[in-house]
C-alpha cells in the first residue's frame, strides 16, 4: 500500500499483514508501489524526482532503476504478469500539448520498448500474460467519458503483437482503476465523475473561522471562481456550462449567472480591475497553435464587445485533458489588485522560472517586475497583495509548506515556512493584506488554512473536496473556493469481450 496517513505525514509505502491487520512503513517519500508476481521485490516511484526504483519485499537494498529524460516524468510502475519486465507511464508536456505513453523495460532497467503512445490514456491493467487492457478518454464534447481498449503483446520482448482493439463504446462512463479476475472474464472498475464547482463561505473572527461554505454554482459542468466586484456583492466566474468556457457574473444572493463574454474561444480566469470598469480574462482558440495564440482581453463589467489587450505566452493546462484540474489555473495567469492601475501577469520562461510583468488593462504591457525560479515538475501558485505591493508564491511540495513574499518596489524577499502544513494547491492574500489563505492537500481532502506572515496556521475547514482556487472578497467577509468534487461507484462487467 502507498499513500499518506495525514496532512503532515510523508507519502510512503506501507505493508499490511492480513493476519492481525498490523501495518508497517517500508519507505518514506515513495509512491505507486507494485509487488513482483513472486513477492520478492517492489518497484515504486520516488516522490521527489519521479524516478523509478526497485527494492526487496521488506524495503531492503533500494536501487534507482529508471531515470527519465530531461522534461519527462514517470509513474505507475507495474510488473508484467510473468515478472520479466516492468511497465510504466511516461509523459511530457510541451506548449500545452501532452505526450503520454506506456513503456516497459526488463527487470534491470534496460531495453526500453513502447507499448502504447496515446495522449488520452487514462489507466491500464493486465489481462492474462499477453494482453493489456487500457482506458482511453474520448474527444470533446465527451472528454470526461472514456472507453476500454485491448492490446496483445509479446511478454518476453514487451513489443505489441497486433493493432489495438476497442472493447467498449459507451457514453456516460469514465473507467478508473480497472482490475480483472484471474480468468480474465470479469472486469471491476470505478465509474468516476468529477466536476468543479464554486463554493462560498462566510469568514468570521478575524479570519479564524470559516462557516460551512455553500454551493454557489448549481450546474453540472465545470465552474471556477475569478475576481470579486469592489462591493463584494458579486463574483465573476468561468464555466463550460454551454460547451466551451465563457465568462459570467453572479450575485452573491443569486443562483443565476449572467453571461458577460461568450463566443467560440476558450475564456479563463476573469478578474475585475481596481476601478471596477473592466473584466479582464485570458482567451485561446479551441484549435490551432495554442502556445502562441493566447490573448488577454477586456470587456466592460456590464457586458459588451471584448477588446484585445495583448498577447500572452503558452497555455495554463493540458489541451484536451479529461482531468478537470487542468482547467483550474497554471501559467500564464494574472491578478488585478484592488489598488493601483496595473494588473500582474505571470508567464513561464524556459520551464525553469516565472516572470511577473505589470500591465495596464487599457494600454497593455508595462514592465517586468519580478522573476522566481521554479521546478518544472512542481505545480506552482501565486497571488498579488490587495494593495499591489507584494506577490506571494508557493509550490506543491510533499514535505514543505514554504511561501515566498516578493516585494514589487522596495524591500527584501521573505520566506514563510508554514508550520505543520504542506502540499499547497492554492494560496490567496487575505483582504487586509496581513495574512494568507492556503489549501493544503491530503489523500482525505484539502484543508483550508489561515496563515500568518510568521508561519503560524490554523485549519478553518476540511471537506473531502480537492481545492485548487481561493478568492477572498474585498470586504473580508467571504471566501470563494474552487473545488473538484468526485463521485465514484464500483461496477463490474461479467462477460468482457474476448
Amino acid at each position: 500500500m502507498s499513500g499518506p496517513v495525514g496532512p503532515q505525514e510523508k507519502e510512503g509505502i506501507w505493508i499490511i499483514s492480513v493476519i492481525g491487520a498490523s501495518i508497517r512503513k517500508l519507505r518514506d517519500d515513495a509512491w505507486d508501489a507494485s509487488i513482483s508476481p513472486d513477492g520478492s521485490k517492489i518497484v515504486f516511484r520516488d516522490v521527489e524526482n519521479h524516478h523509478i526504483w526497485i527494492m526487496g519485499a521488506d524495503g531492503e537494498q533500494p536501487k534507482e532503476l529508471i531515470k527519465p529524460e530531461e522534461g519527462y516524468h514517470l509513474g505507475k510502475p507495474t510488473w508484467f504478469p510473468d515478472g520479466r519486465r516492468i511497465a510504466y507511464v511516461k509523459w511530457h508536456v510541451e506548449k500545452g500539448r501532452l505526450t503520454l505513453l506506456v513503456e516497459s523495460r526488463n527487470a534491470d532497467g534496460n531495453d526500453p520498448v513502447t507499448l502504447i503512445s496515446n495522449a488520452q490514456l487514462v489507466d491500464f491493467a493486465w489481462r492474462g500474460s499477453d494482453r493489456m487492457l487500457y482506458v482511453v478518454g474520448e474527444a470533446p464534447p465527451n472528454q470526461y467519458d472514456s472507453n476500454i481498449w485491448e492490446l496483445r503483446f509479446d511478454p518476453q520482448t514487451g513489443k505489441p503483437r497486433s493493432a489495438p482493439r476497442q472493447l467498449t463504446d459507451w457514453t456516460g462512463f469514465n473507467f478508473q482503476n480497472p482490475e480483472l479476475t484471474a480468468d480474465g472474464k470479469r472486469l471491476v472498475f470505478l465509474n468516476t465523475h468529477a466536476q468543479s464547482d464554486v463554493y462560498v463561505g462566510e469568514l468570521a473572527g478575524g479570519n479564524s473561522e470559516l462557516k460551512a461554505p455553500r454551493r454557489f454554482t448549481l450546474d453540472e459542468r465545470l465552474d471556477w471562481p475569478g475576481g470579486w466586484s469592489s462591493d463584494s456583492k458579486s463574483l465573476v466566474i468561468y464555466s463550460d456550462r454551454n460547451g466551451n468556457f465563457d465568462i459570467y457574473r453572479q450575485n452573491l444572493d443569486s443562483t443565476n449567472a449572467e453571461p458577460i463574454a461568450t463566443g467560440p474561444e476558450e475564456k479563463w480566469a476573469p478578474q475585475i480591475t481596481a476601478d471596477g470598469k473592466w473584466v479582464v480574462f485570458m482567451a485561446w482558440p479551441k484549435s490551432g497553435d495554442i502556445a502562441n495564440s493566447g490573448k488577454l482581453m477586456r470587456v466592460p463589467v456590464s457586458g459588451g464587445p471584448a477588446e484585445f489587450i495583448m498577447n500572452i505566452k503558452g497555455h495554463p493546462g493540458i489541451v484536451s485533458s479529461n482531468d478537470p484540474s487542468e482547467t483550474a489555473g497554471g501559467f500564464p495567469s494574472f491578478r488585478c489588485p484592488r489598488q493601483g492601475t496595473s494588473c500582474i501577469l505571470a508567464e513561464r520562461e524556459d520551464r525553469k522560472q516565472i516572470v511577473f510583468t505589470a500591465f495596464d488593462p487599457v494600454q497593455g504591457k508595462k514592465a517586468q517586475v519580478a522573476t522566481v525560479p521554479r521546478r518544472p515538475d512542481r505545480p506552482a501558485m501565486w497571488d498579488v497583495a490587495p494593495d499591489g505591493s507584494r506577490i506571494a508564491v508557493s509550490s506543491y511540495e510533499e514535505n514543505a509548506g514554504d511561501i515566498q513574499i516578493l516585494p514589487l518596489s522596495s524591500g527584501e524577499p521573505k520566506k514563510i515556512s508554514v508550520k505543520n502544513w504542506n502540499r499547497f494547491s492554492a494560496i490567496a492574500w487575505a483582504a487586509d493584506g496581513r495574512s494568507l489563505f492556503a489549501a493544503s492537500f491530503s489523500s482525505r481532502g484539502t484543508s483550508v488554512v489561515h496563515v500568518s506572515l510568521n508561519g503560524d496556521a490554523i485549519e478553518l475547514f476540511k471537506p473531502v473536496w480537492d481545492i485548487f482556487s481561493l478568492s477572498p472578497s474585498p470586504d473580508g467577509r467571504s471566501l470563494a473556493i474552487g473545488a473538484i468534487v468526485t463521485n465514484a461507484n464500483a461496477w463490474t462487467i461479467p462477460n468482457l469481450p474476448k
